[in-house]
């Protein structure tokens, strides 16, 4: 993780006798927000697949986001959309298609869907995974013990691992299944607008950070949810050039990216 490299770094500067006051005079920050790859290197190759994963991993991701749906047979892959419609060239909900059916259909350049097994034994404990659950069209529950499950089997450490989700009921199940975990609470543009210090510290009890809509980023809101010692990881909709620099501004601690190359370089300037 890059994290490692600026604390080497500072080490470095300190045994050279470099001071805080010459740092902030070249310009030099020590700002790094987590690059989270949005369905892998998505702008670039067909999301959720293997080509954007490893794109996504090249361009110097430090985690590769993965949405989870699961299969009429109990199978979790990777999809985002409650339709495999969007992203494939079959037709169909996803929770009504066996892993087979779903395995049959081109995800973009040959790739076929990904399940969440085959994501965890191709990269193993080589790489970070930020997973996304959600409830099924009914509104239940279906997936937090089966992915805690698949972690195990494969033996991804705890640590290597942040679990998200718009769902509250799923960030507390999964919350009493292992405290141990690292949960992000993704929240509607609505519920972050009218965050307040009751939410932040229900939020608390479960939740180390919040996922929240880069258009509603401002100082008040940056501020109020640092206060209460959560993470701040910014995501957007539509085209990210038109996000990024917003985001960088606030310092907020993660952004989800569509293409990491592209930020990388933003950050860079």
């Amino acid at each position: 993780m890059r994290q490692s490299i600026t604390l080497l770094l500072a080490g470095l500067l300190l045994l050279t006798g470099c001071s805080s006051i010459q740092s902030e005079a070249s310009g030099v920050t020590d700002y790094e927000p987590l690059i989270i790859a949005h369905r892998g290197a998505s702008a670039v190759q067909p999301e959720h697949t293997f080509f954007a994963y490893d794109q996504a991993l090249e361009d110097g991701a430090d985690y590769i986001e993965i949405d989870l749906r699961r299969t009429a047979d109990g199978e979790l892959v990777a999809m985002h959309d409650e339709t495999v419609d969007r992203t494939t060239d079959g037709k169909g909900l996803v929770e009504e298609l066996t892993l087979e059916e779903v395995k049959a259909l081109d995800a973009g350049e040959g790739q076929t869907v990904p399940t969440l097994g085959e994501i965890l034994d191709w990269y193993g404990s080589g790489v970070y995974y930020y997973i996304e659950t959600r409830e099924d069209e009914a509104g239940e529950l279906v997936m937090e013990e089966g992915l805690l499950q698949l972690l195990d089997q494969y033996a991804i450490p705890r640590n290597q691992v942040i679990l998200q989700s718009f769902s509250k009921d799923s960030i507390r199940t999964l919350h009493e299944l292992d405290p141990e975990l690292t949960l992000v609470q993704l929240l509607k543009k609505k519920d972050a607008e009218q965050l307040n210090e009751k939410d932040l510290q229900a939020l608390k009890e479960t939740a180390f950070g919040v996922g929240i809509y880069a258009g509603i980023l401002d100082e008040a809101t940056v501020d109020l949810i640092q206060q209460h010692e959560l993470e701040i990881h910014a995501y957007y909709r539509g085209d990210e050039r038109e996000w990024t620099k917003r985001m960088l501004q606030h310092e907020v601690d993660g952004i989800f990216s569509d293409n990491p190359a592209y930020l990388m370089n933003v950050m860079k300037e």
